[in-house]
């Protein structure tokens, strides 16, 4: 995958092992080669009396610039969305804006702005790359090359919704280069596109407080491809990050083990980790699904802070997916994102994976633990194994339903991106037994392949569950089931009194 610095003055994607190296452009090396100096305005007197109808005409060979839906409607001034959660007593906020067409061009704590926007190649984004045509063949979030460092985005922004601690995106996303354009990134020449903008959609999902780890940000991305293709890279997510964050780091949630990186361009199978160079601020990319099976790479990292010009220089990671020949269809990947100093990332890669697969962590040396409660309005996704049991069911826990077909729909869940497919919130448990509130519910914590699902029985499918709170008569929300046919989802909940086309029972409802 990957590209690199073209017309707008910085990095794109960077290219991947894959698909060969990635070398600056001539222009960010800042060579000297334009020859000697001609004053402009002598070589244009002549022209004078054409100047008018040559600039008209100008005008109408740039390709018009996508503006937003009619019905999006921007919470706050200048076109911007956030989201935020406070962390060790300072706000992670999250935002997005018009002119990047949703993409995350802010990310910040204690005061300091994590993400590089300084055109519509960077932010915090998801692209794809298809076919070997590098750049020449690259839907991107934000925007196009073209597009620089300019208010608007080619892309189009056609969703947008917010609620505490969840942001919601959907964009048609534009081809990196104009068609017929192409850099030095393009081994196969120019796409055979027509149009600035492709019919590929990505719909991008955002969480606060993944797996109760107020640290991590969960960053769910769809993409819907218009057509079929040999070969298929989608960055699922790419962090650009100001050129501060010049210590790089791998770090392996299983065992603890955080060793450094040297600078520059490459790809692994382990987590990434950016930080300052006192390790004050840092922000990590971690996915469950990575390495690939029969891969061993997926996380990246890259060093362009030598890039000259005022903000300019950036650096970057990324999680990357690769599928073979693939058709016409929906594609969806995590990553989650996390964020503070350097031990409080470590700290919370270790409890986000502990929380996602039920496999225990490592004692982490000298990490600050991460606290839980001060987040617990904030994190939709549900509070998983690294959270006290006692104290979440005493509080109650927010639940999800599956809601797309043949993926899942109709199972309860604490994870908002159970099983990397669509859901909505429901309610949440009560904190408390009461006869109104009398049947206790449980998440699985193991077999993997289970872990999230909410149940009745505390020994599902003879694993390890624990509480998270009750439901009954007075919950005053949801419905929910519980699947009663032994081999056939028994003990399942769900919001489908016949889920699955088993036998179910009523339990209650979830609380509003």
């Amino acid at each position: 995958m990957a590209l690199l610095p073209g017309d707008a003055g910085g990095p794109r994607w960077d290219r991947l092992a894959v698909e060969g190296d990635c070398r600056p452009s001539s222009a960010d090396r800042g060579d000297a080669s334009a020859g000697p100096f001609i004053p402009w305005r002598a070589l244009l007197r002549p022209f004078a009396p054409l100047l008018p109808a040559l600039a008209a005409l100008a005008l109408a060979a740039i390709p018009a610039r996508a503006e937003d839906a009619p019905d999006i409607a921007w919470p706050e001034a200048e076109g911007r969305a956030s989201i935020s959660t406070t962390f060790n007593g300072s706000p992670i906020t999250v935002g997005v804006s018009s002119r990047t067409a949703g993409a995350v061009d802010s990310l910040t704590w204690g005061g300091t702005q994590f993400i590089n926007a300084y055109d519509h190649g960077r932010e915090l984004q998801s692209a794809s790359s298809y076919d070997g045509f590098g750049e020449c063949l690259n839907p991107t979030e934000a925007g196009s090359n073209a597009d620089g460092a300019g208010p608007t985005s080619t892309s189009l922004l056609t969703h947008l919704g917010t609620a505490p601690g969840r942001l919601e995106t959907r964009t048609v996303m534009a081809y990196w280069m104009r068609p017929g354009e192409r850099s030095e990134n393009c081994p196969k020449g120019p796409g055979s596109y027509g149009s600035p903008r492709s019919d590929d959609v990505l719909a991008k999902r955002i969480t606060l407080g993944a797996g109760g780890v107020p640290n991590a940000i969960a960053y769910h991305a769809a993409f819907t491809t218009a057509a079929a293709h040999s070969q298929a890279t989608f960055e699922a997510a790419t962090a650009y990050m100001p050129g501060t964050f010049s210590r790089f780091w791998t770090y392996d949630p299983a065992t603890g083990d955080l060793q450094p990186l040297e600078p520059g361009m490459g790809e692994q199978a382990k987590p990434v980790i950016l930080s300052t160079p006192d390790g004050s601020r840092a922000l990590g990319v971690y996915s469950p699904d990575l390495p690939q099976k029969g891969q061993n790479v997926g996380y990246g990292r890259f060093d362009f802070s030598h890039l000259p010009g005022e903000g300019n220089a950036t650096v970057k990671w990324n999680c990357v997916f690769r599928e073979g020949a693939i058709p016409a269809g929906t594609y969806t990947y995590t990553c989650f994102a996390l964020i503070g100093t350097l031990e409080d990332v470590t700290a919370g890669m270790s409890a986000l994976r502990t929380a996602l697969t039920g496999q225990p962590g490592p004692p982490h040396k000298g990490a600050k633990a991460v606290p839980v409660e001060a987040n617990r309005e904030t994190a939709p996704f549900g509070q998983e194994p690294e959270a006290d049991p006692a104290r979440e069911a005493r509080s109650g826990v927010p639940l999800y339903v599956g809601t797309r077909p043949n993926c899942n729909a109709g199972i309860v869940t604490v994870r908002s991106d159970f099983r990397r497919c669509d859901t909505a919130p429901i309610g949440a448990t009560s904190g408390e037994r009461t006869e109104q509130t009398p049947t206790p519910l449980y998440v699985t914590v193991s077999p993997r392949g289970s872990a999230g699902v909410v149940t009745t029985n505390p020994r599902h499918l003879n694993g390890t569950a624990r509480p998270i709170g009750f439901v009954g008569p007075g919950g005053g929300g949801t419905p929910l089931f519980v699947g009663t046919t032994p081999g056939c989802n028994a003990g399942v909940v769900s919001t489908n009194p016949a889920h699955m086309n088993c036998g179910g029972a009523p339990i209650g409802t979830a609380s509003p």
